[in-house]
């Protein structure tokens, strides 16, 4: 997952939602843009248009951002809710040194960060929302976080996976999960409102699997090839474990169309065994918490 700037403000981030604060790892504002237009009458001239909002980036841990559940069924469900978002500043204290009111913002993009079993990286979920129309709100207020106060870890090696048919012990990583939906100007009306969702888009899900298993897998792939085209319509599992790795903290339900990619030699492995690639194209996506 490639770094998103820090915050606009330095100190402690709040996304408020219905009233609620929840924090935030790190916050990427919209940028304010005017399109340039062309006048073809006459000289070739240009003049700019009326002022739109970039896209909100966010970044949180699973267990302080309790919309995230409703966000992905939102997502992957193709509603297009709209949101009024608050991103707050605020000091040590709590105080709020900034706000930034976002207006009838639309979920356009949620990414799960890879999984490894040798990695140590804390497990944090990018969010992106598009506003409508943005505005600085009050400050001075004192914030109240409305997280969960004791939740467990969730860390992305603490991780299990089920491929039906095929051996899923020796799955050693995970890649990205990604789903995002592009909002084409046919779906903004002359106001610069968003009137209909756009298509989804879901990033291939990426297995590596080390040892022993590589044989089936490269097995199981060139089978497909003796196929011909067919369909392989399934379900992957992918559970998030707690440090013991006996409590199942989250599981994503992964509807998937088939392998569409097999690579012998995959990186990720583990240092003296083979290692093996394969890519599913993914066509559901479900998140239920523990």
């Amino acid at each position: 997952m490639p770094p998103i700037a820090s915050s606009f403000l330095a100190g402690t981030s709040y996304l408020e939602v219905n009233g609620q604060a929840f924090p935030l790892v790190s916050c990427l504002p919209p940028d304010i843009v005017w399109d340039v237009i062309e006048t073809p009458s006459g000289p070739r001239t240009r003049r700019l248009g009326p002022p739109h909002a970039g896209t909100l980036t966010i970044r949180f841990s699973p267990p302080s951002m309790p919309p995230l559940l409703k966000w992905v069924e939102e997502l992957a469900g193709e509603q297009m809710n709209q949101h009024d978002l608050v991103v707050l500043q605020t000091d040590q204290d709590g105080k709020v040194r900034d706000s930034l009111q976002l207006k009838g913002c639309v979920l356009v993009g949620l990414r799960f960060p890879a999984c490894s079993a040798t990695g140590k990286d804390a497990y944090l979920v990018e969010a992106v929302f598009m506003p409508e129309r943005m505005a600085a709100g009050p400050v001075g207020g004192i914030v109240r976080s409305a997280a969960p106060g004791r939740v467990k870890k969730w860390v992305s090696s603490n991780f299990a996976v089920s491929v039906p048919g095929l051996p899923s012990a020796r799955i050693n990583q995970v890649g990205p999960i990604g789903i995002s939906r592009k909002l084409s100007n046919e779906g903004i009306d002359r106001h610069g409102r968003l009137e209909m969702p756009g298509a989804l888009d879901y990033q291939p899900l990426e297995l590596t699997v080390v040892g022993p298993d590589c044989t089936v897998w490269r097995n199981a792939a060139l089978d497909r090839v003796a196929r011909g085209p067919h369909d392989d319509s399934a379900e992957i599992t992918l559970e998030l474990r707690d440090t013991s790795l006996k409590n199942v903290l989250a599981t994503f339900i992964i509807g998937v169309i088939g392998m569409s990619r097999f690579k012998s030699v995959a990186s990720g492995g583990t240092e003296g065994l083979p290692a093996v690639g394969a890519c599913f194209e993914v066509s559901s996506l479900r998140l239920k918490l523990n």
